[in-house]
Formats: C-alpha cells, sequence, structure tokens
C-alpha cells in the first residue's frame, strides 16, 4: 500500500490529460490501442470466438481435473507448436526487415553513383565536403545553444535565495 501511496502522486501525473509534456506521445498511442480493440472485438473476435472457447473448455478441464500423461503430453505439444510458429512469425519478421533495409542501401547507393555522375567527381566532391562543414558547423552550434542555456539556468539557481521556491513551473512535478 505504501508503494501506490508513493507512486501515485508521478502515476497520475503521468496520465493526467491536462498537464503532462508526454501527451503528444500517449495520445496517438492510446488512439491507435483503441481502434486496434475496436477493429479485433468488431472483425477478428467473431471468427476467433469458437477457438477461444474450445480453448478455454480444455484449459478449464485440465486446471479442474487431476491431470494425466494424455493430458500433460497434449500441453507440451501445443507449447512446442506455439514456440515453432512463434519462431517462424520471427524469422519471417526479421528477413522482411533485413530485406528493406538491403533495398534502401542499394538504392542509396545507386541514387549517390547517379548524382555522382551527373554532377562530376570534382563537384561532387566539393558538395560533399560543404555538407559535411555544415552539419559539423551545425553541430557545433548545437553544444554552444546547450553551454549558454546551461550557463543560465546555473546563474538563475544561483540567483534564487535558499528556502525560496520559484512556485509551480514546467517540468516542476508535484
Amino acid at each position: 500500500m505504501d508503494l501506490l501511496q508513493e507512486n501515485f502522486p508521478q502515476l497520475f501525473y503521468l496520465y493526467s490529460t491536462y498537464y503532462t509534456p508526454y501527451a503528444t506521445y500517449i495520445h496517438p498511442l492510446r488512439r491507435a490501442l483503441l481502434l486496434t480493440q475496436s477493429y479485433f472485438y468488431r472483425y477478428a473476435f467473431p471468427a476467433l470466438y469458437p477457438f477461444y472457447a474450445l480453448t478455454l473448455r480444455l484449459l478449464g478441464s485440465v486446471f479442474t481435473e487431476q491431470p494425466s500423461l494424455a493430458s500433460l503430453t497434449l500441453l507440451a505439444v501445443l507449447l512446442l507448436v506455439s514456440l515453432k510458429l512463434v519462431d517462424v512469425l520471427r524469422r519471417a519478421i526479421i528477413s522482411w526487415i533485413t530485406f528493406a533495409i538491403r533495398m534502401i542501401m542499394y538504392a542509396s547507393v545507386v541514387l549517390f553513383s547517379m548524382w555522382v555522375y551527373q554532377r562530376g567527381l570534382e563537384q561532387s566532391l566539393e558538395d560533399l565536403g560543404w555538407a559535411i562543414g555544415l552539419l559539423a558547423g551545425l553541430g557545433e552550434q548545437g553544444e554552444n545553444m546547450g553551454r549558454a542555456r546551461a550557463a543560465r539556468r546555473a546563474k538563475e539557481a544561483r540567483s534564487i535565495p535558499k528556502g525560496h521556491y520559484r512556485g509551480r513551473t514546467r517540468g516542476a512535478g508535484w
């Protein structure tokens, strides 16, 4: 109970829709979950209900009666078959992801070579050097902005007298 009492304010803060910085991330996920749930109960559940009822009846008899060797063997076979199915599904997903990454890599190589062919080697190297310099400059500018922001926050923290608080600010929590 103490754990719930200690963590309730943080949980309430995370799930509050009024004052949470995570709302932009939580609401699309929540909407997708509700749409998936709606789709499942409208289309998939009526088709899967007979299998669900059969499995529920089978599991009910397995857990209420004394286990026999046949039921334990059936349970082990079902476990092995389900693990095989999950393994096949995992391999299929990994193969499609690998295929997509390879296609992206091959397409980028082809596009880069077409760009070099069209612009010429010397102009392409010049453009590439400019792009690398631009990215390095952006990184340096970001570091400078971060240092300035950290120095400003440290100065603000030193200017607050001890024992005083700034009031409720965004990100202050409870």
